[in-house]
């Protein structure tokens, strides 16, 4: 299972994480499309996940992680054969911390994770091992309800 993060800006695209750790529905729930996801990068990453890979949910503008969610489909084309890897279905019920984390009150860490780091274009990003368990470490102290 590798780990990812999935950024959204909503003064870019009008979408907030809130919208999917809301969503009530039995079906996976599909995040992307060829209007929200238009990196190169993020099409190359997008190639590389698969059913079960684990995403934090970062809120760009407000740079807060709001959550987990694992995925429901590998990556896929939203037209098939472009090669623009551009849509993943999450799980219904991903898991959404009860006070979002802002990554400016632990700057020392998020410094040294790529995906949070100057330039850090694109919507879709691997997370390495160490990064991840820093990460994971930092997040057993926070409450998920």
């Amino acid at each position: 299972m590798k780990k990812w993060v999935y950024k959204v800006n909503s003064k870019v695209g009008g979408w907030h994480f809130d919208t999917y750790f809301s969503y009530r529905g039995k079906k996976p729930y599909s995040m992307g499309g060829a209007e929200w996801i238009r990196s190169p990068q993020s099409w190359a990453n997008l190639r590389r996940v698969r059913k079960g890979d684990l995403f934090l949910c970062f809120q760009t503008d407000e740079r807060k992680i709001y959550g987990l969610a694992r995925t429901a489909s590998d990556g896929y084309e939203t037209l098939p054969g472009s090669g623009r890897f551009n849509c993943v279905d999450f799980e219904p019920c991903g898991q959404r911390l009860r006070e979002p984390l802002n990554i400016a009150k632990h700057r020392a860490l998020f410094s040294h994770v790529r995906a949070f780091t100057v330039p850090s274009r694109g919507t879709i990003h691997p997370l390495a091992e160490d990064e991840w368990r820093a990460i994971r470490k930092l997040l057993e102290g926070v409450k998920i309800p």
